[in-house]
């Protein structure tokens, strides 16, 4: 394992678990958080071992805190699979950055749409039919609509910082005058 990766991944999950405390208790607005697009860009860049594992050690650790209800399964996963479709954007490929928003919004939907049917399935709030389904949806939107917010801000920043650490330290140095390797880890905006 590069030891690189090994102490980038756990800067990740650090940060993943003090900002998923600190935005939720500092400013208090439900599902503003960086979890999703951390999880999409580590998996993108890491890869690996590091796609799934980086998802579920942030929200494992920071539920300790939270001490989260019987939804751990839901919300678990679908960040775990979310970590996993990181893996598929390809870190230098043309609109990069671009298509990793794009998979955030499209991974804040799969959250929402996953994480709600279990809360329907489980909490007992709501009535075990298509109306209550639909009602427990229609009650989530607030919450969905921060999440789009947080991916449409921490995504694009995290890929360009993510892109300027493996710059640094994953980009072996090649010669001047070969642009094919020195640009293998450039965004493409």
């Amino acid at each position: 394992m590069n030891k690189n990766k090994f102490f980038l991944a756990i800067l990740i999950i650090f940060l993943g678990v003090l900002s998923r405390i600190l935005l939720n208790e500092v400013m208090g607005i439900p599902n503003f958080e960086m979890v999703t697009s951390f999880s999409l860009v580590s998996g993108s860049f890491l890869g690996g071992v590091f796609a799934p594992l980086i998802p579920i050690l942030i929200i494992f650790l920071s539920d300790i805190y939270f001490g989260n209800s019987i939804i751990y399964l839901f919300t678990w996963s679908a960040f775990v699979l979310i970590g996993i479709f990181g893996v598929i954007f390809k870190r230098n490929s043309k609109y990069y950055f671009l298509k990793i928003t794009g998979g955030g919004i499209l991974s804040v939907l799969f959250f929402y749409l996953w994480t709600n049917f279990g809360w329907w399935l489980t909490s007992g709030m709501y009535p075990m039919n298509s109306q209550g389904l639909i009602t427990c949806y229609l009650a989530a939107i607030p919450f969905l609509k921060n999440q789009v917010i947080s991916v449409l801000v921490f995504a694009p920043i995290f890929s360009l910082i993510f892109s300027l650490i493996f710059n640094k330290f994953f980009v072996k140095k090649t010669k001047k005058h070969d642009p094919v390797r020195n640009s293998a880890y450039k965004l493409d905006f």
